[in-house]
C-alpha cells in the first residue's frame, strides 16, 4: 500500500511539473520532449533487452550465474518505461537509471545484495535460504572437529 502511494504521488507530482513546464516553454517543446523522449525509451528497450539477453547467455554458457547482467537489464528497462511516460519529473530518473552503477544501487535498494552460494562461491540474488545452510554446516563443522560425528550404516528391522 505505500509503495501504491508512493506511486501516486510520484505521477500527481510528474504531471504537475510537466504542465507547469510546459506552460513555460510551450505546448510545441513539451509535445517535441515527449515524442523523442518516448522514442528513445522505446530505442532502448529493445536494444538493451536483446543486449542483456545476448550477455546473460554467454554468462551461463561459461556456467556463471548472470545477476549482474539481469540486474542491468532490470535498470535500462525501468529506464526505457520511465521515458516513454510523459512527463518530466519521469525522463530526469529515467536518465539517472541510465548512469553507471544505477544498478548495482537498484540491488541495494531491493534488498538482494550479495549473497554466497555455498560450494560454488557465487552469488545468488533472491536466495534466502543461505543463513539456515550456513548454520547447517557450522554445526556440522563443529561435530566434525568435536568427533561426534554420526555413525553411518544399514537399518534392520526385526519381524515380529
Amino acid at each position: 500500500m505505500p509503495l501504491l502511494f508512493l506511486l501516486a504521488l510520484f505521477a500527481i507530482a510528474d504531471f504537475a511539473l510537466l504542465f507547469t513546464l510546459g506552460a513555460k516553454i510551450g505546448l510545441l517543446a513539451s509535445l517535441a520532449w515527449i515524442i523523442v523522449s518516448a522514442a528513445f525509451g522505446i530505442h532502448l528497450i529493445r536494444r538493451e533487452s536483446l543486449l542483456t539477453l545476448q550477455r546473460a547467455r554467454e554468462r551461463m554458457a561459461a556456467g556463471q550465474i548472470p545477476s549482474d547482467e539481469l540486474m542491468a537489464g532490470a535498470s535500462f528497462l525501468l529506464a526505457g518505461i520511465l521515458l516513454i511516460a510523459p512527463g518530466f519529473l519521469s525522463d530526469i530518473v529515467g536518465l539517472l537509471c541510465l548512469l553507471p552503477g544505477s544498478s548495482q544501487l537498484m540491488r541495494r535498494w531491493s534488498g538482494r545484495g550479495t549473497r554466497h552460494a555455498g560450494g560454488s562461491g557465487q552469488d545468488i540474488p533472491g536466495d534466502w535460504d543461505v543463513g539456515r545452510r550456513r548454520s547447517e554446516s557450522a554445526s556440522h563443522d563443529d561435530q566434525a572437529r568435536r568427533g561426534n560425528t554420526p555413525i553411518e550404516g544399514e537399518y534392520l528391522g526385526k519381524d515380529r
